[in-house]
């Protein structure tokens, strides 16, 4: 048992001194495991630190980063912001200014629309105020309608006519005619038909053949000059006025002139009336429409008495103007500078020749036409005096009444107007008589014989030259070899019992292309004729006469 004691001890011994010397070995092994495992540690700690470092720096710069990242964006949404604040306030004033101008726009629409408003009030109001001054004046009808008539359309006028506008039927049919310068005085009685609404269309007819037509002629008192068609202003054939030379003072000038003047507003109100009636049927007059139809009436009446004078100063003229000379005397002065190869007259009713002068007239020469009166002749009677010059021109005046007058023939390049003459003062025309006379004394001096020198310059031969008498028809001359071109053949004529200042010859050539050339007033006397060709006329005339 003590040996297992011992034994057990010793075991225990050597298991410790084992132990120990495990411990030692173990020690300085963990020891130095230890210090690696330290270092070890340090180096992972160290490393772990410099690791968070750099977490903690690369925290620290993500969150400095994120910081500028918001700021940035802060920034951003506040500029943002800014710009949208910036815009709606740009928008707001944009709107406002729309509204400002929408507002402006209405405004001024609305202004116009009263401006246009009050423009139509006051033409509704002036056209009732023009109708009823019409009104109040129309209603106050004549007795009977009087029209003056003046004719100053430089010709006859063959019919006057007026037609009742609401039946149709022609109330008046003038056509005994009226000449130009003249008047008359025609009247249409008053029955119970006639209302102040009643109108006329009132028409007339010129010799020339223009027909002309108004429309709108009231039952009325008024004086009517009725004006050529190149003579109108505007679309109304006549004026509602007397001419000039209708008034005998100063006094009743100066009053026409009134009438006239108030008569041709009425016309115009008239028509402006027409175009509103219907409004101004509407529309109520007002006090001021009421004053100015009083007004209107009054001048109405005023117009009637002036032209019941003006009436009777026409009537006065009319009657004065019935006294005939015992003859007419015409004394014709060729001023067209060529010769007149005919004048002639023709009665206007009859259409008769009264006197046709074949002998024509020499340039800056006179003649005096005289005819008888008898019992056909009245103060209604007139000719037609029409004449021809030497180049053709032909010329006419149809309203020549039965008087003594000188008469200036004029050039138709010299016309003023559509008329070929012009009537001159009686002083000038008894000279021109004169100076007629004495030429015509100085033509009666015929020679012994008459002789004429032809000269052909047609550039070709002339076939054959004839003279044949105007009034006895026969061939006094034929040479029938003709005459080359370039030479001179003479002809004589001697004078007998039946030659006179009257006698005149038709010459006519022929060349040898066939041009065929007549003259028809050759008279008996002494001239060089030369023959000229078609081509070379300045004017109607074939020949010309030489010095």
């Amino acid at each position: 048992m003590k040996n297992r004691i011992v034994a057990a001890v010793l075991a225990v011994m050597v298991a410790g001194a084992l132990t120990a010397c495990s411990s030692g070995s173990k020690t300085e092994s963990t020891t130095q495991t230890t210090a690696q495992a330290t270092t070890q540690a340090a180096k992972e700690t160290q490393a772990k630190t410099t690791e968070a470092k750099a977490t903690e720096a690369k925290t620290t710069e993500a969150k400095a980063t994120e910081a500028k990242t918001t700021e940035a964006k802060e920034t951003e949404a506040k500029a943002t912001e800014a710009k949208t604040t910036e815009a709606k306030a740009t928008e707001a004033k944009t709107t406002e200014a729309k509204e400002t101008e929408a507002k402006t726009t209405e405004a001024k629409t609305t202004e116009a629309k009263t401006t246009e408003a009050k423009a139509a009030e006051a033409k509704t109001t002036e056209a009732a105020a023009t109708e009823a001054a019409e009104t109040e004046a129309e209603k106050k009808l004549p007795e009977e309608a009087q029209y003056t008539i003046y004719n100053q359309t430089g010709e006859k006028v063959t019919e006057i006519k007026f037609t009742r506008n609401d039946t149709g039927k022609v109330a008046l049919d003038e056509k005994s005619g009226l000449a130009d310068g003249a008047s008359t005085v025609l009247k249409i009685k008053k029955d119970s038909t006639v209302t102040d609404k009643t109108s006329f269309t009132f028409s007339f007819t010129t010799e020339g053949g223009y027909t002309a037509e108004y429309k709108t002629l009231g039952f009325e008192v008024a004086p009517m000059t009725l004006i050529a068609e190149d003579a109108k202003s505007g679309a109304t054939p006549f004026k509602f006025e007397a001419p000039a030379e209708g008034a005998s003072t100063e006094a009743e000038k100066a009053t026409e002139a009134e009438a006239t003047e108030k008569v041709t507003e009425k016309a115009t109100e008239a028509k402006a009336t027409e175009k509103v009636t219907e409004k101004a049927t509407e529309a109520k007059a007002t006090e001021k429409a009421t004053e100015k139809a009083t007004e209107k009436a009054t001048e109405a009446k005023a117009t009637e008495k002036v032209t019941e004078k003006t009436t009777e100063a026409a009537t006065e003229a009319e009657e004065e103007k019935k006294v005939l000379p015992d003859k007419a005397e015409y004394t014709f002065n060729n001023k067209t500078g060529e010769q007149v190869t005919e004048i002639k007259l023709v009665d206007n009713t009859s259409k008769k020749v009264v006197e046709d002068l074949k002998d024509g007239l020499e340039d800056g020469k006179s003649v005096k036409v005289s005819i008888k009166k008898d019992s056909s002749i009245t103060d209604k009677t007139s000719y037609t005096l029409t004449f021809t010059t030497k180049s053709g021109y032909k010329a006419e005046y149809k309203t020549l009444g039965f008087e003594v007058a000188g008469i200036n023939l004029i050039a138709e390049d010299a016309k003023s107007g559509a008329t070929p003459i012009e009537f001159v003062p009686e002083a000038e025309t008894e000279a021109e008589t004169e100076a007629a006379t004495e030429a015509e004394e100085e033509k009666k001096e015929l020679p012994d014989k008459a002789e004429y020198t032809f000269n052909n310059a047609t550039g070709e031969k002339v076939t054959e030259i004839k003279l044949v008498d105007n009034t006895s028809k026969k061939v006094v001359e034929d040479l029938k070899d003709g005459l080359e071109d370039g030479k001179t053949v003479k002809v004589s004529i001697d004078k007998d019992s039946s030659i006179t200042d009257k006698t005149s010859y038709t010459l006519t050539f022929t060349t040898k292309s066939g041009y065929k050339a007549e003259y028809k007033t050759l008279g008996f006397e002494v001239a060089t004729i030369k023959l000229i060709s078609e081509d070379a006329k300045s004017g109607a005339t074939p020949i010309e006469f030489e010095k």
